[in-house]
């Protein structure tokens, strides 16, 4: 029998050679050689059993991040030296855009590069939590059928710890007994979600205070040590995946952004879902001009193709946002859907195909949004709450 796992994905058989482990953590195959002999990190090998076969080394994906984070602590690798997390909702008002494929792909990707994500799954479709190896519906008497630990059952989820702070006289829940960590304690932390996720934006709206700030709230109590299990302190990113509409809970995660990335299918509804973004973006500054700083918007254009009859219609009606517009783009891909029925990010399983590369050059150019955000945030331009 096989042994139990913690997340549906069988993420100890993802194992890399030494060509792909190097490219996830964007190193070349020399430097990763050097990391493993001065971190003192152990890498099984192929066929160790037998003396007489080639030492091959196998990676697996807790060992990557192990990796990784080692490059970080050892100051190889760039990161905010801000003291408060940078904060990104990656968000579109119009389902299908691959806006939860971007917000996994991003996270994973930016914690392989040093930095430490929690990625936080707003949509109540719960689409993220799957794609990062949990079913939100597990119940404990049917985890061991599937061969599963009880780690595998989402017990909470953003709602959990934030309906108690809006609810002022409730008692704040224990974070650490809610958050995930599907590739390990090195890889980014994820707060699923779940069907009953809409209690949140009930407990927003009988809230008191402003509810665009709510999330605010969130933040403020967390850094103040005021939520058992999480200081968000902790964490150089932190990544909403927010619904696909327009709700209290997307516009907190939006209130809340220093960062704000948009991915555009290219097609004329997705630019309709901008449009309305843009302007809930603008409403919020107006309204709120000393809680809310008008966040960097990053447009992703998704689902690219040049073989698309429309794409010269598409980029005439993006040239009024060129000026927040990636200069990266993410391919059509069916190995994007692969990656949701095996619960793995597709960065992970496959570092090398055209879609992860791509998600990789955007990743660099975010990061250094990043850098250049915290570095602003520090001298002194900060949202008060």
């Amino acid at each position: 029998m096989d042994d139990l796992r913690s997340t549906f994905a069988y993420v100890s058989s993802v194992e890399h050679r030494l060509k792909s482990a190097a490219a996830l953590l964007g190193i070349s195959e020399n430097t990763l050689r050097t990391t493993l002999t001065e971190s003192g990190i152990e890498v099984r090998r192929a066929n160790q059993e037998n003396p007489n076969a080639p030492a091959v080394r196998l990676f697996d994906i807790q060992t990557i991040f192990a990796i990784a984070a080692y490059r970080r602590a050892k100051k190889l690798t760039k990161g905010p030296e801000g003291k408060k997390p940078v904060v990104i909702a990656v968000e579109i008002i119009k389902g299908g855009t691959g806006k939860t494929t971007t917000t996994c792909e991003v996270a994973v990707q930016l914690q392989l590069q040093g930095l430490k994500v929690m990625v936080i799954d707003i949509d109540i479709q719960a689409n993220l939590t799957q794609l990062m190896g949990y079913e939100s519906d597990l119940s404990s008497d049917d985890a061991e059928n599937f061969g599963l630990t009880q780690d595998a059952i989402v017990n909470g989820t953003f709602a959990t710890i934030c309906s108690p702070i809006m609810d002022r006289k409730a008692r704040p829940v224990d974070a650490g007994s809610v958050i995930k960590y599907p590739f390990g304690p090195f890889g980014p932390a994820l707060i699923p979600s779940d069907t009953y996720f809409g209690d949140l934006e009930s407990a927003i709206v009988s809230s008191s205070g402003p509810r665009e700030l709510a999330f605010q709230r969130f933040f403020n109590e967390s850094t103040a040590g005021r939520i058992p299990g999480l200081n968000v302190n902790d964490f150089d990113v932190v990544l909403f995946d927010c619904p696909p509409n327009v709700s209290f809970v997307a516009t907190n995660a939006i209130a809340c952004a220093d960062i704000v990335i948009a991915p555009v299918k290219m097609e004329s509804f997705s630019v309709k879902g901008l449009s309305k973004l843009v302007s809930e973006i603008n409403l919020l500054v107006e309204t709120y001009p000393a809680n809310v700083t008008n966040p960097e918007l990053i447009i992703l254009p998704t689902y690219y193709s040049t073989n698309l009859p429309r794409i010269g219609r598409m980029q005439e009606k993006l040239a009024q946002y060129r000026d927040f517009t990636s200069q990266s783009s993410i391919s059509q891909s069916e190995e994007f859907p692969k990656a949701i029925e095996n619960y793995l990010p597709l960065t992970l399983t496959k570092p090398t195909c055209a879609p992860v590369k791509e998600y990789r050059v955007f990743v660099d150019y975010l990061i250094k949004k990043i850098l250049a955000v915290s570095k602003a945030r520090d001298l002194g331009h900060t949202k008060v709450a």
